[in-house]
């Protein structure tokens, strides 16, 4: 073998051996006050985590999961919070799912809560809420007069006002609520929704939210539980959808997709998760990027934005966040269970 080729081959075997870098997972579950069904979960830092789901259940903690505080609505024991904002230790954002939807503001860490706002309406049932920073947000509930309701903040959530382009929502689609993800806000005003039932599409944002276009995606649906759970992008152009369906969580069959360029067009990733997933994150350090997809029977992992997945763990939470800046994440689930999840590069 000559010089040149030589060094050709040796530049080929490192660059696949770095791509071949093994990952593993080191969960460590967490103690919880509370058998409630947690599908809101918001992320401060590795220390600071609320989270949110039926009973009216609101709970805080300072230390990375090891005490907490509850911060329950006394007078929403029967609603159930799927949707929860925390903008830092002592400012959170609630809205359930009962109509009228009520949505709630503190800025004394729990202890007492304001009413921002009230809405009702034949078919209201608030899906998920996103702050990009500690003004905007977005909020979307399921189609209210032919239209998906979508709601805006530009001040922390103080005032909330109704978006003013929304194509027209086909008979029988809908939201899901099964993690507070069928929607992203980024920092630049881009925007996405998801959604399923008739027909699995993505709908499209780039002024915060307040006019919205729509597109198609292969995501199959048969069914009031089929369609897209959850929607995430690493930046303005590359996002990844996942779903499927809930009652048969394990089907797989085109239940995720990625996007190359904003949402516009979505393409079946080549590998599929394993089963039903109900939540879709990004997990960066500045360095390695991986992204996570979680459901109730299990988890799995892609390294390539979506286009193929491997087994992460058989583990099963309902949603997952990721801790700013690090390849660390808390998942949450079903009867108080909440969970630390450290990945490892090798």
């Amino acid at each position: 073998m000559n010089r040149i080729l030589f060094i050709a081959f040796y530049f080929l075997l490192l660059t696949a051996c770095k791509e071949q870098s093994t990952i593993s997972f080191e969960l460590t579950n967490i103690e919880t006050p509370t058998t409630a069904s947690i599908r809101g979960l918001s992320v401060v830092d590795e220390n600071c985590l609320w989270l949110s789901g039926s009973q009216g259940t609101v709970l805080r903690s300072m230390n990375g999961g090891q005490s907490w505080k509850d911060c329950s609505i006394s007078t929403e024991a029967n609603n159930d919070f799927r949707s929860i904002h925390a903008f830092d230790s002592l400012r959170a954002i609630v809205i359930g799912i009962n109509n009228p939807a009520v949505i709630y503001s503190t800025s004394n860490g729990g202890t007492s809560w304001n009413a921002m706002d009230t809405l009702s309406g034949k078919g209201l049932f608030f899906n998920s809420l996103k702050f990009n920073d500690t003004s905007t947000g977005v909020a979307v509930s399921d189609p209210v007069d032919g239209h998906f309701l979508i709601i805006r903040s530009d001040d922390g959530g103080t005032n909330w006002h109704k978006s003013t382009i929304v194509p027209p929502a086909l008979n029988g689609e809908s939201n899901f609520a099964a993690s507070n993800t069928c929607i992203e806000l980024l920092t630049n005003g881009y925007a996405w929704m998801a959604g399923g039932g008739v027909k699995a599409r993505v709908y499209s944002s780039n002024d915060f939210g307040n006019t919205w276009t729509v597109s198609n995606t292969p995501i199959k649906t048969q069914g009031a539980a089929d369609g897209i759970y959850s929607i995430a992008f690493s930046n303005m152009n590359n996002g990844i959808i996942v779903g499927g369906n809930y009652q048969h969580p394990e089907r797989n069959d085109s239940i995720a997709a990625f996007s190359n360029d904003g949402g516009l067009s979505w393409q079946l990733c080549q590998t599929m998760p394993r089963g039903f997933r109900s939540c879709i994150q990004f997990l960066n350090d500045g360095t390695s990027s991986i992204a996570i997809a979680m459901g109730k029977t299990g988890f799995d992992y892609s390294v390539d934005k979506g286009l193929n997945w491997q087994p992460g763990g058989d583990n099963g939470y309902y949603t997952i966040r990721a801790i700013p800046g690090e390849l660390a994440a808390y998942g949450a689930g079903a009867d108080g269970r909440v969970v630390f999840i450290n990945v490892k590069t090798q």
